[in-house]
């Protein structure tokens, strides 16, 4: 099973890219003219430039874009079928407006957690210093507490992230069936998967991908192998003439009574596109409540736990403790 790749742009300089190329679009500009007039950062003008190189060479956007790495498999069949189609900047439009979204929920959860880390930095500076000043500590000891914890801090954010890419890469790891038991994150990283395999399906069929081969593209922006391998049964079952809404009860981690009801009638109205999307908007809506939730409450949480460490280690230092004289 081959997962797609992450994008190799960062969420804010996609969605400037997917606007930038909608634009230029309406405006009447050939994929070659519209490339000459956008501009990334520096580090991905080597990207661009490739992209440039392969349009000239006679590849379509679509395939351009795959080769020099700024479009994924999911953008890369999006924009084939919608040039196919006439005019690709609706899809871009809907790109730009996905890449703003993810960029927007990580910039509010940085903008939250930074007076936290300031604080963290602040009592990682204060707290030592009684002893400094007492003489039971040396610069160097005081040098020492305040760089430990930041290397250690960062040591455990590389480990949390090696071990989170090992978890989604295994198709059969039990550490995967535990990180989805686990409460309140277990469903929302459910859910965010299935926001991602219905918001890119539902793209796909908008777009006149058809559905047999838009089910293993939508399945590749899953990210994460032992749900991508429960997903087998569904292509499978489509196969043998079911249709999705029989299919997806084959799929337990998409058996969802809501979605079975949308796609039911989506498949029975045929409106399959738009009931998917409009799943996949409320997904959204969830997911982004909770994530302004969480940049809420883990500031408070954090903000707490140090004020306690900070007081802990004034008091235990002894600073501010009578001192008995030494000839009583």
């Amino acid at each position: 099973m081959t997962m797609q790749s992450k994008p190799k742009l960062p969420w804010p300089v996609r969605a400037e890219l997917f606007s930038q190329l909608a634009t230029l679009e309406r405006a009447g500009l050939s994929a070659a003219h519209a490339l000459a007039s956008i501009n990334l950062p520096t580090r991905y003008q080597t990207n661009l430039e490739m992209m440039r190189k392969a349009l000239k060479r006679g590849k379509t956007i679509a395939q351009a874009g795959a080769q020099a790495g700024i479009f994924n498999s999911l953008e890369t069949a999006l924009i084939a079928a919608a040039c196919q189609a006439g005019s690709p900047a609706a899809t871009y439009t809907r790109l730009a407006e996905q890449a703003a979204l993810h960029a927007r929920l990580a910039k509010q959860i940085r903008a939250k957690l930074a007076l936290p880390a300031l604080m963290l930095l602040l009592g990682l500076l204060i707290n030592p210093l009684p002893a400094l000043i007492m003489g039971t500590l040396s610069v160097g000891g005081y040098l020492f507490g305040i760089l430990m914890p930041l290397i250690l801090i960062a040591a455990m954010y590389m480990l949390g992230r090696s071990v989170l890419n090992a978890i989604e890469q295994d198709t059969h790891s039990s550490m995967a069936r535990l990180l989805l038991q686990l409460p309140l994150f277990g469903a929302w990283y459910r859910r965010s998967k299935q926001r991602n395999f219905v918001d890119s399906l539902a793209l796909l069929l908008h777009a006149g991908v058809s559905m047999f081969a838009a089910i293993p593209i939508a399945q590749s922006t899953i990210h994460c192998g032992y749900l991508e391998a429960q997903c087998k049964p569904l292509l499978r079952q489509l196969q043998r003439g079911q249709s999705l809404t029989e299919a997806l009860t084959f799929v337990p981690w998409l058996t969802d009574a809501t979605l079975i009801a949308m796609v039911k009638t989506g498949e029975t109205s045929g409106t399959l596109p738009e009931m998917l999307q409009r799943f996949a908007t409320q997904l959204n809506a969830d997911l982004e409540h909770t994530a302004t939730q969480f940049a809420a409450w883990l500031p408070r949480i954090i903000y707490a736990l140090i004020a306690a460490w900070i007081a802990w280690g004034i008091l235990a230092s002894g600073a501010f403790m009578p001192q008995v004289p030494s000839d009583l």
